[in-house]
């Protein structure tokens, strides 16, 4: 798993870093190798804003919250990303496949006998 951490119009801080490290670390149970997170954190005059994008295994997911506080924004923010992964993810495990055809098979000796 590979997590960058950019910030803008704000220092850096490593506090703000470890943080959004640990989030991301609840992706790792949903999600399959390689994956990539890009956290941006940004300041707005009041606005603290946390952006952050998953891509994983050809899926890019995005999310982006607002808060008058970085840490609640990069929580809330965590949690809708996890959200989007999880119904991802509930997606692929409930498709089934429509093609009866190809689930069915004969042996060439049942069918010599019909």
């Amino acid at each position: 798993m590979h997590i960058t951490v950019t910030f803008r119009h704000l220092d850096a801080s490593d506090a703000l870093k470890e943080h959004a490290d640990e989030k991301s670390e609840r992706l790792k149970t949903y999600l399959v190798e390689p994956i990539e997170i890009h956290w941006v954190l940004s300041v707005e005059k009041i606005r603290h804003i946390a952006d952050v994008t998953v891509v994983a295994g050809g899926v890019s997911l995005k999310a982006q919250e607002s808060t008058q506080d970085m840490y609640s924004a990069i929580d809330l923010a965590a949690t809708k990303i996890e959200t989007q992964v999880r119904k991802h993810k509930e997606r692929l495990k409930d498709h089934k496949s429509h093609d009866k055809a190809s689930s069915i098979r004969y042996d060439s000796a049942d069918e010599v006998e019909e």
